[in-house]
């Protein structure tokens, strides 16, 4: 992601979106959140949010995760 430190309004967005629905429209976005260890695939199908994506979306940012 261009600067894991502050995540931008579309990141949190698709973080939202995951945590809702457990799909991501914006397929760039869930890869990325992906390779940032944020969600994970699960065997049905479903993103799901892992501790540290849990935590960003809470706070907005990830600066706080060292």
């Amino acid at each position: 992601m261009e600067n894991v430190d502050e995540l931008s309004g579309l990141a949190l967005s698709a973080l939202k979106e995951i945590r809702q629905t457990g799909r991501a429209t914006n397929r760039t976005m869930a890869q990325r959140l992906l390779s940032d260890a944020m969600i994970v695939g699960s065997r049905d199908g479903n993103l799901r949010l892992t501790a540290k994506g849990r935590r960003v979306l809470m706070r907005g940012f990830a600066r706080t995760l060292g």
